[in-house]
Formats: C-alpha cells, sequence, structure tokens
C-alpha cells in the first residue's frame, strides 16, 4: 500500500528562505564603492546591503549612532573630513554580520590579528567566501533533515524544533570556539609586545 503524500509548508518556506539565501553573494572588495560617502549614504548603503542579506533581526544593524561609537572606540578607522571609505563599509559589513554572535572587542581583535599577515581587502574577501559557505553547509544540514522527515512522514514541528535547537548549540560552540582561539592569539601578541627587546 502506497504510504499517503505528506505536506510541509513550513520546510517548503523555509526551502525559498535558503535557497535565496545560498544564492546570496556578498561584494566583494574590488565591487565596494571607491568614492568616499557622507553619513547618511553610508547608512543607506549598508541597510540595502543587509536587506538583500536574506535573515531575520528584530533590530536595526546599523545606525549613525552605532557608527560613531565604532570610530570612538577605534573599532574602524578614523573618518577623513567625515567621509567613509571602502574600508569603512568592509569593516562595518564584517561587524555587523558578526554581531549578534561574538561580541565587538573579539570581532575587532580577530580583525586585527588578521591585518597582520593580509591586507583588509583580503580578510574582508575572505570574510565573505567563509558566510557564503556557512550559509551553504547550514542549508544543506537543513535539506538533509527535510530528507530524513520526508522519508519517515515524522512531525514537522518535531523536526523544525530539533533542528532549531542543533543549530543554535552548533552556532553556541563556534561562538564559544572563535572566543578562545582570539583570546590565544591576543595573549600571544601581549607576550610578543611584552618580550621585545
Amino acid at each position: 500500500m502506497k504510504r499517503p503524500t505528506m505536506h510541509y509548508p513550513l520546510l517548503d518556506e523555509l526551502k525559498e528562505w535558503g535557497e535565496a539565501k545560498i544564492n546570496y553573494r556578498f561584494p566583494r572588495w574590488e565591487q565596494l564603492p571607491q568614492i568616499e560617502l557622507y553619513m547618511d549614504q553610508m547608512v543607506a548603503l549598508l541597510e540595502g546591503q543587509f536587506r538583500q542579506f536574506p535573515g531575520d533581526t528584530g533590530s536595526k544593524l546599523i545606525t549613525p549612532s552605532m557608527i560613531n561609537n565604532y570610530v570612538k572606540q577605534k573599532v574602524i578607522p578614523p573618518t577623513v573630513k567625515k567621509r567613509y571609505s571602502r574600508t569603512h563599509i568592509a569593516y562595518l559589513i564584517m561587524i555587523c554580520n558578526l554581531k549578534p554572535v561574538l561580541p565587538i572587542a573579539t570581532i575587532q581583535a580577530m580583525i586585527e590579528g588578521q591585518l597582520e599577515v593580509r591586507t583588509l581587502g583580503e580578510i574582508y574577501n575572505h570574510f565573505c567566501d567563509e558566510q557564503e559557505d556557512a550559509s551553504s553547509y547550514t542549508m544543506e544540514l537543513a535539506r538533509e533533515e527535510g530528507r530524513a522527515l520526508r522519508d519517515n512522514a515524522g512531525s514537522q514541528q518535531e523536526m523544525l524544533s530539533s533542528f532549531s535547537l542543533k543549530m543554535a548549540t552548533l552556532a553556541n560552540a563556534g561562538k564559544i570556539l572563535a572566543e578562545k582561539i582570539t583570546g590565544l592569539e591576543m595573549n600571544e601578541q601581549a607576550e610578543k609586545e611584552v618580550n621585545k627587546p
């Protein structure tokens, strides 16, 4: 006897959203505006960028006061005549995408550590590659979970709740590991500074 076809509308919606996430491409360093921007232009550019990247967030990722605070705290370089360059855009795209999972100080330390061996353009392009790969990886995990559900005709709600917890714990484990690695790098750098002749 043939098993009845089950319909999973939430899985279908997740699949559609996931395809948009996988297909999204961050602008690479060479594609970022080379002209300098004023604050309102900078915020508009970044908001437009973040609207295109599929991901639900309950709060604004960027505001003028956030940018001003990042400059004051020396998280990003100072402006020149109140204008923002491609350097600022790259920093802010990385910071805004990573700040939901890492403290700003950790993000800053990660970028600064890499600046010792790479240019900002290389770091930014590497970030873009890694974020896109991570999106593909997580959506492949979601597809596997969806296939298992369809094969076993299980409960959509149970599968989604379980998978959501799996992704949250994976994100937490990644956050903890990233902070540990960054801390080790910062300690090593501090020791080098102390031991300088």
